[in-house]
């Protein structure tokens, strides 16, 4: 999961936390102190984030495609087609 700040400011800019505050309501905030980055974001963005992590569901056809191996599957076709029916096959 990829988090894209919508604003950054710096630890000094706290002074002032009108501004931060009002971009925080807008989506996630990056502050940076010192080289560390620090993530400012409203608690219903954090409760829907971790509930999204929870769901083991894709979410998009990417989550879908981890691990996906197309010899793997050509394999796994390919010996089904050429298995030979048992009579006991139901639709």
């Amino acid at each position: 999961m990829s988090i894209d700040p919508i604003a950054i400011f710096t630890a000094s800019d706290l002074k002032q936390s009108g501004p931060i505050l009002d971009a925080a309501t807008q989506g996630v905030v990056r502050i940076k102190r010192r080289g560390e980055a620090f993530l400012l974001l409203r608690e219903t963005q954090f409760e829907t984030m971790i509930a999204e992590a929870a769901d083991p569901r894709p979410k998009t056809l990417a989550d879908l495609l981890v691990d996906y191996d197309p010899n793997d599957v050509k394999q796994r076709l390919t010996t089904w087609i050429n298995e030979q029916p048992s009579g006991r096959e139901t639709l």
